[in-house]
């Protein structure tokens, strides 16, 4: 089976499986894979199946769709590692099923004029107020250790796995294991003031799930779990047309929260033939929704600092580059590390690093004594680990760089580093040069990895060798969860 995966943008890591049917690809919320850039169009493109065998075609979009970097002119075979990029928007078109279906059609909404009308997205100054019902005895789980292993398993998969895939991982332990037919996420988008849907989960393929409007915002507004055994039946919801049209039968809805700031929801329900959840699934996914609202909340508090040591290093390269009459090298030499990271699809910690040993890879030369300025980098718990890779920024394959380190010797990381250095001098030395030559004498020097270079040509060709990286810290500050 095939699929294809969103590799950047608000949706990176949604994916779909292939599976016989097409799938059309916009920035229409009906699309079969939502892609949110402006370039694209409502229904952009569209891969279908011929045979075993997939292929793509533009919609007659406004601005065209790209496989690998040439224009479509008309339908074009899909290849696994084919790249399809619509606006800024790249998609990978690969082998395996999807792990999970995040896509905004999976989710059924109706039509409710109090509410947004057919969408998934609320405002936060919209939000409507819910009576509270009466007070009543609510059963007790008749398995607590089951509970115990779901907490387990959550901890063990927010502890070991990558930053990315953790929600949906979590999501997942919920649904096999409450058991539930759907579970969403979602999260508070502090530039736009609305709730979106950022991790979806279902029991099985095919399955839609109805999602109340009205539990949904009671939830958000008031910062309070909601359990309803029967929403058709709960006099909170017997006034929603949201709830009752669509025979939801049991939800629990609870806040993510975290220094009582509510930054979005968990939301899961069951169908009418399945038992309503429980007092003790209630306890539960609040428990669980309180280990992924901490875990976000560190990651942010990670990304503030990560991205406050960027200013702070990438000030320190200036002043001592304006002293040396370079100024810019480092942050040139950093996006063209990191653009070239992207490409070759290396995990976010490579690019991360390769950014910082861009900015960095001159500082030993700037300092005028390497072994002093080793010495600062080694007193900073996150520059440390670079030092070896700042020390490959000169070296070249056959043996050519200062410390004659050569071949195998170097990993990916350091031979993306020493041609982005290498790019990034020859421009400075001849500001008039065209790019694309320097990147032509770099395809023909011996000292550079070919394969990364040609990678360098790709970046220069979409751009995005002159844009600023989208790797933690080197990114510009974001209002969003």
């Amino acid at each position: 089976m095939a699929k294809i995966r969103i590799l950047n943008g608000p949706y990176r890591g949604r994916e779909r499986s292939l599976s016989g049917a097409a799938l059309t690809i916009g920035r229409d919320a009906e699309a079969g894979l939502q892609v949110l850039d402006r370039s694209a169009s409502r229904f952009h493109c569209e891969v279908f199946p011929v045979g075993d065998m997939w292929f793509v075609r533009d919609l007659d979009s406004k601005n065209g769709t790209f496989v690998n970097d040439e224009r479509l002119q008309d339908e074009e075979l899909l290849r696994y590692g084919d790249i399809i990029k619509i606006g800024a928007t790249e998609l990978i078109f690969e082998a395996g099923s999807s792990l999970q279906d995040e896509s905004s059609d999976s989710i059924s909404y109706v039509e409710d004029a109090e509410t947004l009308g057919n969408t998934i997205e609320f405002r936060i100054d919209d939000l409507a107020d819910v009576a509270e019902p009466e007070d009543e005895a609510l059963p007790r789980a008749e398995d607590p250790g089951k509970g115990v292993r779901i907490l387990y398993q959550a901890g063990r998969v927010l502890a070991e796995s990558e930053a990315a895939d953790r929600e949906s991982r979590v999501l997942q332990i919920l649904i096999q294991q409450l058991p539930a037919e759907c579970a969403v996420v979602f999260r508070r988008d502090e530039a736009s003031g609305k709730l979106v849907p950022t991790t979806v989960r279902v029991a099985a393929s095919g399955i839609q799930p109805v999602i109340s409007r009205s539990i949904v915002r009671k939830t958000f507004a008031e910062n309070k779990a909601v359990h309803t055994v029967n929403a058709m039946e709960d006099p909170r919801f017997a006034d929603k047309r949201s709830v009752t049209s669509k025979q939801v039968r049991s939800v629990i809805c609870v806040p993510l929260a975290v220094n009582g700031v509510t930054r979005g929801v968990v939301y899961l329900s069951r169908g009418a033939q399945d038992p309503p959840f429980d007092h003790g699934d209630l306890e539960l996914v609040s428990a669980i929704s309180l280990q992924l609202a901490q875990m976000q909340a560190i990651h942010d508090e990670r990304r503030r600092a990560r991205t406050a040591l960027v200013q702070t290093v990438a000030a320190m390269i200036r002043t001592l580059e304006l002293r040396a009459a370079c100024l810019g090298a480092g942050e040139r030499c950093a996006r063209a590390a990191a653009a070239v990271a992207v490409a070759q699809r290396l995990p976010e910690e490579s690019r991360d690093r390769l950014y910082f040993a861009g900015l960095l890879h001159h500082f030993p030369r700037l300092a005028g004594d390497a072994a002093a300025a080793e010495r600062a980098l080694a007193t900073i718990d996150e520059l440390h680990d670079l030092i070896p890779l700042i020390r490959c920024a000169y070296e070249r394959v056959d043996g050519r760089g200062p410390l004659r380190t050569a071949g195998e010797e170097l990993d990916t990381e350091a031979r993306i580093l020493a041609a982005a250095a290498a790019f990034t001098a020859r421009l400075a030395a001849d500001p008039g040069a065209d790019p694309a030559d320097i990147i032509e004498q770099l395809l023909e020097d011996p000292g550079f990895d070919r394969a990364v270079v040609r990678a360098l040509a790709a970046c220069h060709l979409n751009g995005s060798l002159y844009r600023a990286p989208a790797v933690p810290g080197a990114e510009a500050p974001r209002r969003d969860s």
